[in-house]
């Protein structure tokens, strides 16, 4: 519950959300690489309103990947969305662009020890996926969402590795 970020919102039964695949809510543990990339692909195979890319490999050869959510009629769209944005950016006053989707990169756990970023990815993304309510459903119509869950693989494993080695079961308050 700790990253819930709406308690109120339905989601569709048929998504696996990330308590389901992974075991534990988001916010309990931290989570590797591996499983949080895991969880997104299986997203990906679930629903048409995501896809997910590989865009390249770490020095450590973990992937580094981003998503790209929005309607699925958007998604056939993609093309001529690009071609929009990029009219728009070199014509910024050409009105006949202002109908098409927005494009949103959001970017997470760029430093290896910011715990709980990759989980927020996690938890957006599952949001924009399976989310049932008519907030999320416009977001989806009216933008690309493009999401880089983990910027920086390689700094996140070390500290997930560092973080679960150290901890113990029982905390020592003496010390």
């Amino acid at each position: 519950e700790r990253f819930q970020f709406e308690t109120d919102i339905s989601y569709d039964a048929s998504i696996t959300s990330p308590a389901e695949y992974l075991g534990y809510e988001l916010g309990v543990e931290y989570t590797f690489h591996h499983q949080v990339m895991g969880y997104l692909k299986n997203l990906a195979e679930e629903s048409d309103k995501i896809t997910f890319h590989e865009m390249a490999r770490t020095y450590e050869n973990r992937s580094v990947n981003y998503l790209i959510i929005t309607s699925p009629e958007n998604h056939r769209n993609l093309e001529s969305i690009k071609e929009a944005n990029f009219n728009l950016a070199n014509n910024p006053d050409d009105a006949s662009v202002s109908e098409e989707p927005v494009i949103v990169w959001m970017s997470y756990n760029v430093h290896g020890n910011e715990p709980s970023s990759s989980e927020a990815a996690m938890q957006t993304a599952y949001r924009l996926v399976a989310a049932t309510d008519s907030e999320t459903q416009s977001w989806l119509e009216n933008a690309v969402v493009i999401i880089d869950p983990m910027i920086n693989p390689d700094g996140r494993d070390r500290y997930v590795y560092w973080y679960k080695s150290s901890q113990a079961n029982v905390l020592n308050t003496n010390s």
